[in-house]
C-alpha cells in the first residue's frame, strides 16, 4: 500500500489518541473553565456563596436588573452559560485552528445555552424522580454533544452521525460527564470525580471531532 493511498490519507485517530502536549494543555484549560462554571452554578442554585472568581461582579449583578428579572435559578443558569460559551469557543478554535465565524458563534451560543438549560432541568428533576432525572440528563447531553460535534465539523446542526466510532465516542464521553456530575452533586467533596469525568469527556471529544 503506498503512502498516498486513500486508506492512509483518511486514517483517523482513535478515541484515546494523545493529541500532543500543546493540545492536551488546551483541553486541561477549557476543562478547568467548565469546572469553575459548574461550581459557581451549583453554589448560586443552592443559594450559597459562590467561589467569587468574578470578584465584586456577583453582588452588582445579583442586586441589579438581571437577577431580579430571572431569579436565582435563571441567574445561575446565565452564569453557567457564559462559562460554557467561553469553553466551547476555545474548543472550536483548538479543533479548527482558526477563529470562529459569526455563524459559528451563534451556533455555539445556542448549544451552550442548551447545555446550561439541561443542567438546570436535571438538578430540578433530581428530587422529583432520580431515574427520570438521570435518563433525561444522559439523553439530553448526548444530543447536545452531537450538536457540538456537528458544529465543530461544519455539518448541519441536527445531522445524525452514520459513523459507528463517532456514535460510540459521543456515548462514552456523555456517560463520563454524567457519572462525574452525579457523583459530585451527590457529594461535593468528591470534586475530583467531576474533574476526571469532564477531562475524559473533553479528551475523547477532541478525537471524535477529528473523525468524519
Amino acid at each position: 500500500m503506498s503512502l498516498t493511498s486513500p486508506e492512509v490519507r483518511q486514517k483517523k485517530p482513535g478515541l484515546l489518541h494523545f493529541p500532543g502536549l500543546g493540545h492536551f494543555l488546551v483541553i486541561v484549560i477549557f476543562t478547568g473553565i467548565e469546572i469553575v462554571g459548574l461550581i459557581e452554578w451549583l453554589a448560586l442554585s443552592n443559594g450559597g456563596t459562590p467561589f467569587t472568581v468574578l470578584g465584586q461582579a456577583y453582588p452588582i449583578l445579583q442586586s441589579g436588573a438581571i437577577s431580579s428579572r430571572v431569579g436565582t435559578t435563571g441567574f445561575a443558569a446565565l452564569v453557567l452559560a457564559v462559562f460554557l460559551l467561553v469553553e466551547h469557543i476555545i474548543t472550536q478554535v483548538d479543533a479548527t485552528g482558526r477563529f470562529i465565524s459569526g455563524k459559528q458563534f451563534v451556533e455555539i451560543l445556542t448549544f451552550s445555552s442548551l447545555e446550561s438549560a439541561i443542567w438546570v432541568v436535571w438538578l430540578k428533576l433530581i428530587p422529583v424522580n432520580g431515574i427520570l432525572a438521570i435518563t433525561f440528563f444522559l439523553g439530553a447531553l448526548f444530543v447536545e454533544h452531537h450538536i457540538a460535534d456537528n458544529v465543530k465539523k461544519g455539518l448541519s446542526f441536527f445531522k445524525l452521525s452514520s459513523t459507528r466510532i463517532v456514535f460510540t465516542g459521543l456515548l462514552i464521553l456523555t456517560i463520563s460527564e454524567v457519572i462525574g456530575a452525579v457523583v459530585w452533586v451527590g457529594n461535593q467533596n468528591l470534586l475530583a470525580v467531576l474533574i476526571a469525568g469532564s477531562l475524559l469527556e473533553h479528551y475523547i471529544a477532541r478525537n471524535v471531532g477529528l473523525i468524519r
